[in-house]
């Protein structure tokens, strides 16, 4: 028997392919073990997670977070097996040192779909493991500019990539997804950390240190990963991280972060020939490694829908996580101009008003932790303050009325929070009724009463409901007859006092319609004939009734549902739509197809749809860490 049966009591014990692999389960003691947890990490070589990653890994580790890693090539350019060897010691000493341990593993070999992986277990703490496919890693011609084995099975039909190390492997594209996929579903992370999938440069065409070029061997993995992660859905979080390119990028960590980031980085250095021969005379983070150690940005999939919201004066505002800039970004429409609020985050926002009127924000980090903040006066945003209670896998979904707000946690329950009087602050995370199976994105609105009604659906496409009772508890979940969903859930109140719920049809991917009658009563499913991606972005227009607007296709065009009339508004949108009714005028927000940042605001005047502003990309800096924010927010970044 391996190693790996014979770990500690807590561990899951799975056999593949003849022999014993550990992973965590989804028992309440591992779930505490981890506390609530789980982080996926894919990279294509050893240091790639500690330069481009952190400091969120650090951050995880330290908050109790259990952690994978799997790098899949050997990473034995310019050395060989035994330059391999000390570059996985070197990664060994980062992580120990992340996790305040005793740099003392555990080793184990294990099957994992195709593939035979080598493990580490950190024994003092043995959530943390760090896993090994050794691929070869030569470059197949002279090399930048040359494909590497990695890349050569991702992009060419047919080849394979071979493993270093005994016993020899011999992996082609679809074996290779399938292995991430197994991992995947063995390991259900809370969240899946990956590299840059978007980078628009051929590998055969990238070269070292060109503006906005990567590694092939990181491109190819992350493209593996999202592949992997498409066979093998579920609830977790997806983040991809920006490599090289930060360098060209502003500094966005601060001093504590880099400090820190840099003494991770230097204890896989002291092991790395190539990088600096001991602690006593080593000089690194050098170079390019010294920018990137300043730096930390995150993969965008320019799909994210902008955040339209007035202040309490009736200006409107509409808000943006930075696809240069990681920051929360608002553009002044009247005066047309950008303001970075700071953060650092890489999920769409949710904007929302407290009760007397006033602007808020809601935005998640990449370790799962929901901050806030609120406007008291024109272009004044206070500090970002964190909501107590377990790390969510999304950003809040809000009513734009009263302030309440639902997440789904990475364990997988949906919580509850609202805002509270008088000082503005937000209570602490509370658990809903176990809701078996769920899947996330929930929506929220509230009944004409004011009390709070919270929909989702399970894995397997039933609906369900649940709302807040008179003693302030919340009712089990109730199903609601619908034909089975695929997401796209979003709710509202109509002029009437009912809650109308939209859902896409799980066959067919069309919208379909639920109206809330007496007594938690449903009308049946009215099936609008309009297929859609996303989620449908809701308002009431000028005459009160419920608009409903969608995206067709990914990249495809926006269209708006009204009173039963389909009407094209866009022909083609980056992103998903956003609506807001402000004055008696309704107002849609896109994003255009093409490289920069840019939103288009349309404005209906007399039935017909005029564009009032089309912004500049938000500022490339302004990005920062959420818990070092200033207090007050109020310099403005003027677009050269």
């Amino acid at each position: 028997m391996s190693l790996a049966c014979l770990a500690g009591p807590f561990l899951k014990r799975i056999l593949l392919g003849g022999l014993c692999a550990l992973l965590w389960p989804l028992s309440t003691q591992a779930a505490d073990a981890c506390h609530g947890s789980r982080d996926l990490v894919v990279v294509g070589h050893m240091d790639d997670d500690l330069l481009f990653m952190n400091p969120d890994l650090s951050s995880s580790i330290q908050a109790g977070a259990c952690m994978q890693v799997l790098y899949l090539t050997a990473s034995e350019r310019k050395g060989g097996l035994e330059y391999m060897y000390r570059r996985e010691q070197g990664v060994r000493s980062a992580y120990a040192f992340m996790a305040g341990r005793v740099n003392e593993w555990q080793q184990a070999r294990l099957m994992v779909g195709s593939a035979s992986i080598t493990q580490f277990t950190l024994r003092s703490r043995p959530g943390i493991q760090l896993s090994h496919l050794r691929l070869q890693d030569p470059w197949l011609g002279p090399g930048w500019g040359s494909l590497t084995p990695l890349s050569r099975a991702e992009s060419v039909p047919g080849q394979t990539v071979q493993t270093l190390d005994s016993p020899r492997q011999t992996l082609n594209r679809e074996q290779l997804v399938q292995t991430l996929a197994a991992l995947i579903r063995l390991y259900q992370p809370t969240s899946v950390r990956y590299l840059d999938d978007t980078n628009p440069v051929p590998y055969t065409q990238l070269c070292w240190r060109c503006t906005g070029h990567g590694h092939p061997d990181h491109i190819a993995s992350a493209r593996l990963v999202r592949e992997a992660m498409l066979a093998a859905p579920g609830n977790y979080a997806q983040i991809g991280y920006v490599d090289y390119p930060i360098q060209e990028q502003a500094r966005n960590l601060t001093l504590n972060e880099i400090h820190s980031k840099t003494e991770i980085f230097r204890r896989y250095a002291w092991h790395d020939q190539h990088a600096c021969k001991g602690p006593a005379v080593c000089q690194e983070p050098a170079g390019p490694a010294a920018e990137w150690v300043q730096r930390s940005y995150y993969t965008s999939r320019a799909d994210y829908p902008a955040s339209l919201l007035s202040d309490s004066n009736g200006k409107l505002y509409f808000f943006a996580s930075g696809e240069q800039n990681d920051a929360i970004n608002q553009w002044d429409v009247h005066a047309q101009r950008w303001i970075s609020l700071g953060g650092r985050t890489p999920e769409a926002l949710s904007a929302f008003h407290y009760t007397d009127g006033s602007p808020g924000l809601f935005a998640r980090d990449a370790t799962g932790q929901v901050w806030f903040s609120r406007s008291p006066d024109e272009n004044d945003w206070l500090a970002w303050q964190k909501i107590p209670g377990p790390r969510m896998l999304h950003t809040p979904m809000v009513s734009r009325r009263d302030s309440q707000a639902v997440a789904m946690g990475t364990d997988g329950l949906f919580y509850w929070s609202s805002a509270r009087q008088p000082d503005y602050g937000w209570g602490a995370w509370t658990a809903l009724p176990a809701l078996e199976h769920a899947a996330y994105p929930a929506t929220v609105s509230l009944d004409r009463q004011g009390r709070p009604h919270i929909f989702a659906s399970n894995l397997q496409g039933q609906l369900f409901q649940t709302y807040q009772q008179s003693d302030l508890t919340w009712q089990d979940w109730q199903t609601i007859p619908a034909p089975p969903s695929s997401g796209g859930l979003a709710s509202i109140l109509n002029a009437q006092g009912h809650i109308e719920l939209y859902l896409r049809d799980r066959q067919s991917q069309q919208l379909q319609r639920l109206i809330q009658g007496s007594q938690q009563s449903w009308t049946r499913p009215q099936n609008l004939g309009l297929q859609y991606v996303g989620t449908p972005a809701l308002s009431l227009d000028e005459k009160d009734h419920v608009v409903v607007a969608v995206q067709k296709t990914p990249g495809g065009a926006i269209v708006l549902l009204d009173q039963g009339q389909e009407r094209e508004v866009d022909k083609q949108s980056a992103s998903a739509p956003a609506l807001y009714r402000l004055n008696g005028t309704l107002y849609l927000a896109t994003r255009p197809i093409g490289p920069e940042q840019r939103y288009r605001l349309l404005e209906r005047r007399h039935g017909q749809w005029v564009q009032v502003a089309l912004t500049q990309p938000p500022p490339p800096g302004g990005g920062q860490s959420f818990s070092e924010a200033p207090a007050f927010i109020t310099q403005p970044y003027v677009q050269p």
